[in-house]
């Protein structure tokens, strides 16, 4: 009888990852069990559904606990886990987190989700930044294999890594279920995601001061994730002057990071969700979003096209005008946002864990 071959998912990073890597681990974890090919034995560094994932580390505006979590992070992938992996002769290890162990026996397949540590280097604490892209560095040798989200990803991390092979793999998005909602008491205009320079958030509330302004309707603003991106808050400083400055306090909404049933009820409350960055390497609440049937207003860039197709409205990227206009546009056809959630239900449908752990097993 022929051995199943061992591949090793490390999910230690899910103690304490945000947003789209804290998904991404999720849904590897549940494809891997539910689809996962016979012939495969997976063996989960962690069980997920045991996890609290600890905000008080990764989101702290304080250092020292920053780098506690670091030096135990570090313990973990370069010491505890070779172990682990000699111990269980394990076949392959897949590492979602971006960082290989940099002895291992194992082969290696690291996910690298975008090349935005290189692409935008100021927008990251530089200690931390250089600290971590060079431990993204050491764990790879030239027979690691790096798969990442996109067509487009794979494109930007290309010119960082040029001896690696390097397969773009769409992942998937199941955590969340439609609900019955009010449709007439959808008063939310939604953004879920980290507080980034690259987010352009700023465009967004000046959109809708403008939409509240020229429309004088009720609606009210949720910009929904972490605020303390690896200890950084000026983003979140520019958003709260923006307010205060502009008296904006009774219809914008921080309420931080949220779990999953706070963002099923945003989603399902919401009367449109919108993406306003300037790049990303994937962007996993596009595909919530689609999912849960709430149009979506994106900025014109490459990924989003490569993953949305037309099933969402586009404007162009900071610009607070043109994006008050689709808003508008949005808010007063309710054939146009038919039509986009219809679009958008039937292209989400492309991004399900089978498609997402076959093309992943391809590559063992």
């Amino acid at each position: 009888m022929k051995n199943k071959k061992k591949v090793y998912v490390d999910v230690f990073y899910y103690k304490t990852a945000l947003s789209g890597l804290k998904t991404y681990i999720e849904e590897l974890v549940n494809a891997a069990k539910t689809y996962g090919s016979d012939e495969i034995e997976y063996i989960f560094s962690h069980d997920i559904n045991k996890i609290t994932n600890n905000q008080f580390f990764i989101n702290s505006k304080f250092r020292i606990i920053r780098w506690i979590f670091q030096i135990r992070y570090f313990v973990w992938k370069q010491i505890i886990l070779p172990i682990k992996l000699l111990i269980n002769k394990v076949d392959i290890v897949i590492c979602p987190d971006y960082v290989a162990p940099i002895i291992c026996s194992s082969k290696k397949i690291v996910i690298i989700h975008d090349n935005l540590f290189w692409k935008y280097p100021k927008n990251y604490p530089s200690i931390w930044r250089n600290y971590y892209t060079k431990l993204i560095q050491l764990g790879l040798d030239s027979k690691t294999t790096i798969v990442t989200t996109s067509n487009y990803s794979k494109k930007g991390l290309e010119t960082v890594f040029k001896k690696n092979k390097i397969y773009p793999v769409y992942q998937s998005s199941e955590n969340f279920s439609i609900q019955q909602t009010n449709k007439n008491g959808k008063k939310y205009i939604l953004h879920v995601g980290t507080f980034e320079k690259r987010k352009s958030l700023l465009t967004l509330l000046k959109a809708f001061k403008k939409l509240k302004e020229e429309l004088n309707v009720d609606y009210k603003l949720v910009l929904a994730g972490s605020t303390y991106i690896n200890g950084d808050n000026k983003i979140l400083l520019k958003i709260e002057k923006y307010i205060a400055e502009h008296n904006l306090f009774n219809c914008v909404l921080i309420p931080g990071y949220i779990n999953k049933n706070k963002a099923l009820y945003f989603y399902n409350n919401s009367l449109m969700y919108v993406f306003p960055s300037i790049d990303e390497g994937f962007g996993i609440p596009l595909i919530e979003a689609l999912k849960l049937k709430v149009p979506v207003i994106c900025s014109d860039i490459p990924i989003f096209r490569e993953i949305a197709e037309d099933s969402v409205l586009y404007f162009d990227k900071q610009n607070e005008i043109n994006l008050c206009e689709r808003m508008k546009e949005l808010i007063q056809s309710k054939e146009l946002s038919n039509k986009l959630v219809s679009k958008g239900f039937e292209r989400v449908q492309k991004f399900n864990r089978y498609n997402f752990i076959k093309e992943i097993e391809k590559i063992y």
